[in-house]
Order: structure tokens, then sequence, then C-alpha cells
């Protein structure tokens, strides 16, 4: 079976706080059913930590899918709730995800 791809399509700026968020992503991909999506976005994560995602760089419509899931639910946490409000850097990573998430939703929706 071949999985739709479309480029990835967002400008990725590995900043600390990224980097430390993604590797908390890869921790975290216990859940994901089914398994062979799990193993095809685990190897994206690791792919985009080690610079060899770009924003040309075709992906599985459903891994970006799962990585935008990811990036809104952790911009959720740190930006919009306030969870975070005492901590500066924090919350400019968070606002970072949120405007990532939303632009990847957007370009997600345009490239199916």
């Amino acid at each position: 079976m071949m999985n739709t791809q479309i480029k990835f399509g967002i400008n990725f700026r590995l900043t600390d706080y990224a980097y430390s968020e993604v590797d908390n992503f890869i921790e975290c991909v216990g859940g994901i059913e089914p398994i062979e999506l799990k193993d095809r976005y685990t190897v994206f994560l690791n792919n985009l930590l080690s610079r060899k995602i770009k924003r040309s760089t075709l992906v599985d419509v459903d891994v970006l899918k799962e990585f935008q899931s990811d990036l809104s639910n952790r911009a959720n946490i740190d930006y919009e709730n306030g969870h975070h409000d005492d901590d500066p850097e924090i919350m400019r990573g968070g606002k970072r995800f949120y405007v990532l998430a939303n632009q990847l939703k957007s370009h997600i929706e345009k490239g199916i």
C-alpha cells in the first residue's frame, strides 16, 4: 500500500525547546496505532532531530497529521493554557509550535 506524500512544507527551526519537545514526542509514541504508523513516525522524528527533514522533503500525510497533532497539543499546554507564564523560553517555544501547528494543518488540507 502506498502512502500519500506531500512536502513537509514548513520551516522547522531546531531550537533547544524544539529539540527537547520532539525528543519527548519520540518518548511518547507508544500509544500510536497501527504499529507501522508508530514506526514511520518515529523515523520521521529522528530524521527531524538529525536535520534531515527540509521544507521540500516528501513526508507521508498520516505522519504529518500525527506531527501536527503533537505540535498542537504541546502548544496548548505550553502557550495557550498559560501553564508556563513564569518561563518566557517555554512560552516562546509554545507560541512557535502554535504557529507551526496551524501552518501545518493548513498545508496538509491544501496538499490532500
